[in-house]
């Protein structure tokens, strides 16, 4: 490859990490902003459903690994009974 490839292919390496790097944070949902006390009653609305939605996507249950990987109604330790 010549240097002028290779300078190419750097620089645009170095475009998509900084593009990845911009936002660490945003892996979930924004939090809602509050609209004000003295806000129509409209943006009171929207905000309540937008932030009932953040709280079921961040409060939400997750299952998998965290769950020990046991079997349904296996007694830990090996214990007999469910």
């Amino acid at each position: 490859m010549a240097p002028r490839g290779r300078f190419a292919s750097l620089l645009l390496l170095a475009c998509c990490l900084a593009l990845l790097a911009g936002r660490p944070g945003a892996a979930g949902p924004a939090q809602p902003t509050y609209p004000g006390d003295d806000a129509p009653m409209e943006d009171l609305v929207r905000f309540y459903n937008d932030l009932q939605q953040y709280l079921n996507v961040v409060t939400r249950h997750r299952y998998g690994k965290r769950s020990g990987g046991r079997a349904l109604c296996e007694e830990p330790y090996g214990a007999a009974g469910c």
